[in-house]
């Protein structure tokens, strides 16, 4: 993806940078966007409006309703919760915290978790940016300059710590959902110097319940319409093309045996977990389709937990951790040898 160079004259988001959008022009965007204040609620514009599935919380796997996504994003029903996990310090008790805030799939509505249950797309995009990932970067203060000099942004609020952000963009064509999110991620890193985390790319990707006084708010922006190709490998192991076509069709191999003979080399979570790591390493994205055909050879195979689980995977980049020959390993102990 080319960024046009007029598109590139903002420089980065850091700390030192302290462009600030005075209180008028915030009062005039939230009359331009047909947001009324009422006292810590906010009411939106019965004209604007995407419809998102609802869930219980971050581990369940059918939707309880559909619901209004600016309904969830301004409400302030979370208010209390979420600043009471802000100030707990305690990473137990925030665990449990969080267990208990209710979630929603910003980019469409769904029968269950899962890109293939997919009902309607919302035409946006969820990006998160968390502040381990760019700890010189004032987050809090970069949604109102994203906003300013990016006409993409729809929504951009504080995540659930308070800590890190999320953005919702609007898209040219939700076909091609992963393909934005790359060329999105690209965009942000270039423009602004953010980081984003790149394993929350699925359409089915879950948004976790949040509060902010202070969002950004565009409900009239453009589709952003660049697109790149999904990162095809992620621990980027060198091979020549000859190497590389022989591994995948080895792997083909394996795969059709367990298939056809329905074997589970998934029968011990670590077994899943190493060879979620092996695909990832070697096929990043790419290695998603077939992890959900060996995850399907298990008796309680879940599409969602299985995403969920090959998100953790894709994230697990270590030179001395998981590579593809584990995962023959573990397929030779179970009878298949190819």
């Amino acid at each position: 993806m080319n960024i046009k160079d007029k598109e590139n004259d903002t420089g980065k988001v850091n700390g030192n940078n302290k462009a600030n959008v005075n209180a008028e022009e915030k009062e005039k965007r939230k009359e331009k966007n047909n947001i009324k204040e009422k006292g810590s609620s906010r009411i939106l514009s019965e004209k604007r409006g995407h419809t998102v599935s609802l869930f219980e919380n971050f581990y369940s796997t059918v939707p309880i309703k559909q619901i209004s996504l600016e309904h969830f994003l301004f409400t302030s029903k979370f208010k209390v919760q979420i600043e009471e996990y802000r100030k707990c310090h305690d990473s137990a008790t925030r665990k449990s915290m969080k267990k208990k805030l209710c979630c929603i799939t910003p980019s469409g509505t769904f029968n269950k978790r899962g890109e293939s249950y997919l009902i309607k797309h919302t035409g946006l995009l969820c990006i998160d940016v968390d502040s381990k990932d760019n700890p010189m970067i004032d987050l809090k203060l970069s949604k109102e300059i994203i906003g300013a000099h990016c006409p993409y942004l729809y929504y951009a609020g504080l995540s659930v710590s308070g800590e890190g952000i999320f953005l919702l963009f609007k898209i040219a064509n939700p076909e091609l959902h992963k393909q934005h999110f790359e060329a999105l991620a690209e965009f942000l890193y270039r423009k602004f110097g953010l980081k984003v985390d790149k394993a929350i790319k699925s359409p089915a990707s879950l948004r976790v319940a949040s509060y902010d006084e202070e969002p950004y708010y565009n409900p009239d922006a453009l589709p952003f319409k660049y697109v790149m190709e999904t990162n095809k490998r992620s621990g980027h192991p060198i091979r020549t093309s000859k190497q590389r076509n022989n591994l995948i069709k080895r792997v083909e191999n394996v795969i059709s045996i367990i298939k056809e003979k329905r074997i589970d080399v998934t029968k011990q979570y670590t077994n899943w977990f190493k060879i979620g790591c092996a695909l990832a390493y070697e096929f990043g994205e790419d290695g998603r389709y077939w992890f959900h055909i060996i995850s399907r050879m298990y008796e309680k195979y879940n599409e969602g937990d299985c995403d969920m689980q090959y998100n953790k995977c894709l994230k697990y980049k270590r030179n001395d951790g998981v590579k593809i020959g584990t995962f023959f390993y573990l397929c030779r102990q179970c009878g298949i040898n190819i």
